[in-house]
C-alpha cells in the first residue's frame, strides 16, 4: 500500500481539523504535525494521474474551509510526497520560515475582487464621451463593410483604447479605495479591456465586514456600467511564498 501523502496546507499544529472534512476523491483530511506546526493532508490517489477539475476543487475546498477559521499556507496544487518526508523534509527543515509566516498573516484572510464593464452601457458612454467615436459610428452606420473598411478599423480601435484608458484609471481608482481596508494587496494584470479590476487583498478579520461593505459601496457606484465578483474569504494564495 503507497504511504503517499497528498498536502494541502500548513497550519499550526493545535488546528482542530473538522471531522467531516474530505479531499480528494473523498478521502479524510487529517493532520501530521511537529514542533507546532501541521500539514493538512489526505491519502494521495495513487491509480489515476492527478490533474482534474475535480482535484482542483477538492484542494481549494480543503483549504478555504480551513482558512474561515485559523490561518493557513496553502501548497502548491498537486503536491504529493511520502509521508515520512512530510515531517523529514517538508517541516522540519523549514520550521523557522513557516512560523515566521504564519505569525504574518495570523488574524488575516485574502479578498479577491473582480470588476468587468458592462460592454452595452459602457459602449453608449464611450461613444457619447468621445466625439471622434461618436463621428466615425454615425459614418459607418448603413455602409457596407468592404467600403467602409478603414472607418471600422479605426472605430474598434479607439472603442479599445477608450476602454482600456477608463478600465485602468477606474481600476486604480478601485484598487487604492480597497487597499485603505486591507494590509496588503495585489493588482493582477489583465490583457482584458474589459476587465478594469482583478486584485486580491490581505484583509484583517475584524474589517472584513467593512471591506465587503466597500465593495458594495463601488458596485452602488458604478450600478449599470460595472459588474463585481467578491471571492472570499480566501487562504491566503497571493500572499504566500511562490516556492511553497
Amino acid at each position: 500500500m503507497s504511504d503517499a501523502c497528498y498536502v494541502y496546507g500548513l497550519v499550526r499544529a493545535d488546528l482542530s481539523v473538522p471531522p467531516d472534512l474530505t479531499g480528494l476523491d473523498g478521502a479524510p483530511v487529517e493532520l501530521l504535525t511537529q514542533e507546532g506546526l501541521g500539514a493538512l493532508v489526505s491519502a494521495a490517489p495513487t491509480e489515476r494521474p492527478l490533474g482534474t477539475r475535480d482535484d482542483l476543487f477538492a484542494h481549494e475546498q480543503v483549504v478555504d474551509s480551513v482558512a474561515a477559521v485559523a490561518t493557513v499556507l496553502p501548497m502548491r496544487f498537486g503536491s504529493v510526497v511520502e509521508r515520512s518526508a512530510v515531517m523529514d523534509e517538508l517541516l522540519a527543515p523549514h520550521r523557522d520560515e513557516l512560523v515566521g509566516s504564519l505569525d504574518e498573516l495570523d488574524g488575516h484572510v485574502q479578498y479577491t475582487v473582480k470588476g468587468r464593464f458592462q460592454q452595452d452601457v459602457v459602449l453608449r458612454e464611450v461613444i457619447l464621451e468621445d466625439p471622434e467615436i461618436a463621428r466615425l459610428r454615425e459614418r459607418v452606420q448603413g455602409v457596407p463593410e468592404e467600403a467602409s473598411y478603414q472607418d471600422r478599423l479605426r472605430l474598434g480601435e479607439l472603442v479599445v483604447g477608450a476602454l482600456e484608458d477608463r478600465g485602468q484609471r477606474e481600476g486604480r481608482r478601485m484598487h487604492e479605495a480597497l487597499s485603505g481596508l486591507a494590509a496588503a494587496s495585489v493588482a493582477r494584470p489583465s490583457g482584458d479591456p474589459e476587465q478594469l479590476l482583478d486584485s486580491a487583498f490581505l484583509v484583517p478579520r475584524d474589517r472584513v465586514e467593512e471591506f465587503e461593505q466597500a465593495v458594495d459601496r463601488l458596485g452602488s457606484e458604478t450600478a449599470g456600467s460595472v459588474r463585481f465578483r467578491l471571492i472570499g474569504p480566501l487562504a491566503p494564495y497571493d500572499f504566500v511564498s511562490a516556492e511553497r
